[in-house]
């Protein structure tokens, strides 16, 4: 699915689910920056990963 344009409800809505505050104020650059980072992340679709292992990003605790 292609990135869109988020309205201000839906940016409120995910804001909320995760517990961030967002003025109303300072919602439309939200809105817009969400929006090219969602755009952004489509891109990762087109690259051919194929073979190519996942690396933990996190280490376990114990090590």
């Amino acid at each position: 699915m292609p990135a869109k344009d988020f309205s201000h409800d839906q940016v409120m809505m995910l804001a909320d689910l995760v517990g961030i505050p967002i003025d109303d104020a300072d919602l439309p650059e939200v809105a817009n920056r969400f929006a090219s980072l969602m755009q952004e992340l489509d891109r990762l679709r087109d690259l051919d990963l194929e073979g190519i292992e996942p690396v933990a990003i996190f280490p376990d605790p114990g090590e």
